[in-house]
């Protein structure tokens, strides 16, 4: 009994341990991810981009709305900028065919990754696509564009993307 409570305290010492050291630890800027720690936020500005693409687009990332222009106010202090996208996918027969929703901040991807945001029905009909990311970002003008990465490709409908910054 002593050797078996010895063995899982080394496990939960060196779980710990390792804990510690990942790069992916909430807060880390490491390995290109930007996860932001928990705190209060003032809603500064919303920008609301919304249309119907209804077109095909090839597999790969593909862009939903345009290159949009935001402000981060004042002359001090990073905004968070936040986008919370809902974008309507399907009409196309390829079974496994995944869709993730990407943030683009002044031509680069947020967190350099996107995260898998559904399926598309392989029997043509459409389902809604959602996401929510942000980063943060230092004062002044910057753009943010919404892109699309499937698999196989796919058609895209209606979209709506929120666009807020914050300011701690």
């Amino acid at each position: 009994m002593k050797k078996l409570l010895l063995v899982l305290t080394f496990v939960a010492l060196a779980g710990l341990a390792f804990a510690q050291s990942s790069s992916n630890v909430m807060g880390s800027n490491e390995a290109g991810q930007n996860f932001l720690t928990f705190g209060s936020h003032t809603l500064k500005a919303t920008y609301v981009s919304t249309g119907d693409l209804a077109d095909y687009i090839p597999a790969g990332y593909q862009p939903i709305d345009g290159v949009n222009s935001v402000s981060c106010p004042g002359t001090s202090g990073n905004c968070i900028i936040q986008s919370d996208a809902w974008v309507e996918v399907g009409d196309f027969p390829y079974t496994l065919n995944k869709v993730a929703i990407c943030l683009y901040v002044d031509g680069t991807l947020v967190n350099g990754t996107c995260w898998w945001s559904g399926e598309v029905p392989a029997d043509y009909s459409y389902f809604q696509a959602s996401t929510s990311l942000n980063t943060s970002v230092p004062p002044g003008k910057h753009t943010v564009q919404t892109q699309v990465s499937t698999t196989y490709g796919a058609v895209v409908g209606y979209y709506n993307i929120n666009y807020k910054v914050f300011k701690p």
